[in-house]
């Protein structure tokens, strides 16, 4: 139980949110698209936490969490790069004032400092944008709001935060058009909740127990810059401290305000932390000199910036022969990315167009792909692709992700393109494979008759089954794929139940199959609460 909040633990917290950004920025770069994808978000809000570390790293654990949390304010405002650097340091300025004359620190209290923060960086912002590192802040306050008051163990505070910022996180894409487009998530959001799990981990060292992935891995990555141009009203990323400042922070918003745009002005003890996107830096510094005095001035060319990134992709050389596949489901994308497919995400009722497979192909880091649809509607997309760019791509005829993982499984990247066709196909033709969903209306196919919310299971070369139960459905449906060759049942649960009730589901067909093998995966496919695979 983490109930007071002492120097060390406090320490110990803000040390490891540096060095899990010491792991991970480099994930957060390859989210980054708005507002400018030159890349370097991740590397921004680095810098921001290591220069706080640098004047906490050497404090003693004597001294009270207050000083330490100053100490932390003023490293992390004198060294914010970028946008979400600095609202970094606002909400770890935040954090200062709410712990500010504290020796130690309640639950409670630690849970008022981190609302601070957030409040800090709200006010830092001068026209805040929604599905940015704001918005999932935001979600973090509202979620958090009832269970601070009542849970006295911190760690659990930081336990919802970081699930709250995830549900947050995730709709970002949909806030943001820039992001949808792209296929990102937010890399300021995603650096927030990657420095609440560093606090996490730095707390407890149980980050791993925490029900959020890690090891975040865009769908694709890179945003499509084939034959565009870039160009930018307010070009010159302007930054810049006033230490000591002669005029208040909001004064500062005001009198810079038409000046640019993506303003934030971060207050500190008797300092100003001033970044501004602007047309004229020149006017912009020669203005805030007479506001005080001037310290680390930097002022970046966006355009430059950008078209180095640009030929850097490009630089980038390609693998001869690799995988995209189509999928939907945390697990299934988890599944195929550790077979090293690239992956398009999709699947029934969200078939991706053929635009976005082939910016899958150009986007990603092969020469010419082996495409797994995992989808009967998808695979005439595939074959279109191939019309328009030729053998680059050649289509692997998977109808569900099961026969694609099989197909996926037996590729050799160092045998030809049509070695490779032909194993993959062979393999998918050594797998049963069945699917229940959910009747969403009353109907009739072929001779069976349907209920809305009945069970339907689902195979090729099998007549559709119907049962008011899953556990019907699925047993049914079992013994309809077995036969006596069969050796290993694998069946993959989506996300609309739990492991326990897929276990269940297991254990309930078992004593009818003793001669086979049972294996669990999760998938978290949506539509469909099972997926079965017999070999």
């Amino acid at each position: 139980m983490y109930t007071t909040i002492d120097s060390v633990c406090f320490k110990n917290m803000l040390v490891g949110a540096y060095q899990l950004f010491e792991k991970k920025y480099e994930i957060i770069n390859a989210l980054n698209v708005f507002p400018v994808p030159d890349g370097d978000t991740g590397s921004n809000m680095l810098n921001t936490l290591k220069s706080m570390y640098s004047m906490i790293s050497d404090v003693d654990t004597d001294e009270p969490i207050g000083i330490i949390a100053e100490k932390a304010s003023i490293g992390a405002i004198m060294g914010a790069r970028g946008n979400s650097g600095v609202i970094l340091s606002q909400i770890i300025h935040g954090l200062s004032r709410g712990l500010r004359g504290k020796k130690t620190a309640t639950c409670g209290q630690m849970s008022k400092a981190f609302q601070y923060g957030i409040l800090y960086a709200y006010r830092a912002v001068t026209r805040p944008v929604e599905g940015t590192i704001l918005s999932v802040a935001r979600g973090i306050a509202k979620g958090t709001r009832d269970i601070y008051r009542v849970e006295t163990d911190f760690s659990k505070i930081l336990e919802a935060s970081i699930v709250y910022g995830n549900e947050a996180l995730a709709k970002t894409p949909e806030q943001l058009k820039v992001l949808k487009d792209a296929n990102v998530v937010d890399a300021g959001g995603q650096g927030l909740i990657f420095f609440l799990m560093g606090c996490l981990n730095g707390l407890t060292g149980k980050v791993q127990d925490v029900d959020v992935e890690m090891n975040v891995k865009p769908v694709i990555s890179r945003l499509e810059t084939h034959g565009e141009s870039f160009s930018i009203e307010y070009p010159y990323c302007t930054e810049f401290i006033i230490s000591p400042c002669k005029v208040s922070a909001e004064e500062v918003r005001k009198k810079l305000y038409a000046w640019g745009e993506s303003m934030i002005v971060a207050s500190g003890d008797n300092l100003v932390k001033i970044h501004i996107h602007a047309q004229r830096p020149g006017i912009v510094i020669d203005m805030a000199s007479d506001w005080g005095t001037l310290h680390d001035i930097k002022c970046d060319n966006m355009v430059d910036q950008y078209n180095r990134k640009s030929a850097k992709e490009k630089r980038i050389t390609k693998k001869p022969l690799g995988m995209l596949s189509i999928v939907t489901g945390d697990g299934w994308n988890e599944i195929f990315g550790q077979l090293g497919c690239d992956i398009v995400s999709g699947g029934q009722t969200m078939n991706p167009s053929v635009q976005e497979l082939m910016n899958g192909v150009k986007n990603g880091e092969y020469e010419k792909y082996l495409i797994l649809p995992n989808n009967k509607n998808i695979i005439l997309a595939a074959k279109q692709l191939r019309k328009m760019l030729g053998d680059t791509v050649t289509t692997i005829p998977s109808v569900n992700v099961m026969e694609g993982l099989v197909a996926a499984m037996a590729f050799n990247p160092k045998a030809s393109v049509e070695e490779n066709e032909k194993a993959m196909n062979e393999a998918m033709t050594e797998v049963k494979t069945g699917m229940i969903t959910t009747a969403v209306r009353d109907s009739v196919i072929g001779d069976t008759k349907i209920h809305k919310d009945d069970f339907l299971g689902m195979s090729k070369g099998m007549k559709v089954i119907a049962e008011k139960s899953l556990e019907k459905c699925f047993s049914v449906l079992l013994k309809n794929l077995v036969n006596e060759d069969s050796e290993i049942v694998t069946v993959y649960y989506g996300n609309d139940i739990t492991e326990n009730e897929c276990l269940k589901l297991i254990e309930n067909v078992e004593s009818e199959h003793k001669d086979l093998t049972f294996e669990m995966q999760y998938g978290g496919q949506p539509l469909y609460p099972l997926m079965v695979s017999v070999e």
